[in-house]
């Protein structure tokens, strides 16, 4: 997968709700998609991501293989954020009963978010399974910018005027 948005991932600490032995949370970002995540336990099973500060997140991308992995695939994912685990609210929500995903799945947000805790949910597979596997997860930041402000919702200000004192001398 290539993206021209940076991966923030690493910057963040990753719990998982459960795993089977060897298949950890390790396997979600070592950037090898034979190896994978694998939970164990009641659904929904979950992937959280804290960051030890506020970071702007603008897609989640997914790896999935429903031909490798078959009922251990979500068919529905949730996306909630917040400053802790006690203040989430729902981001996004994902329904892929009509599909069948392989490979990379880019779940852009329909504004970019801000969040020190991120929550990823896989409340139900296909074919009604109990555990889920996921090959790959990344979180992306906003595009790079040529300019000096990185985030327009900031600073807003495009006229000429403000060009001619953005800069001081």
């Amino acid at each position: 997968m290539t993206s021209k948005q940076p991966d923030i991932s690493r910057l963040g600490f990753w719990t998982v709700s459960s795993s089977k032995q060897g298949q950890g949370v390790g396997n979600l970002t070592d950037n090898n998609t034979t190896t994978y995540w694998q939970s164990d336990g009641q659904h929904p099973h979950t992937v959280s991501i804290k960051f030890p500060t506020r970071h702007d997140i603008h897609t989640i991308s997914i790896y999935t293989d429903i031909d490798k992995d078959e009922s251990y695939t979500p068919c529905k994912i949730r996306i909630l954020a917040g400053t802790t685990s006690n203040d989430l609210q729902l981001v996004k929500d994902v329904d892929l009963a009509a599909t069948e995903p392989h490979g990379w799945l880019s779940l852009p947000l329909l504004e970019p978010l801000m969040a020190h805790f991120v929550q990823i949910e896989f409340p139900l597979n296909y074919e009604n399974g109990r555990d889920v596997r996921i090959r790959g997860l990344r979180l992306l930041g906003p595009p790079p910018s040529d300019g000096m402000f990185k985030n327009e919702r900031i600073l807003p200000f495009t006229t000429p005027e403000f060009h001619t004192y953005e800069s001081l001398r």
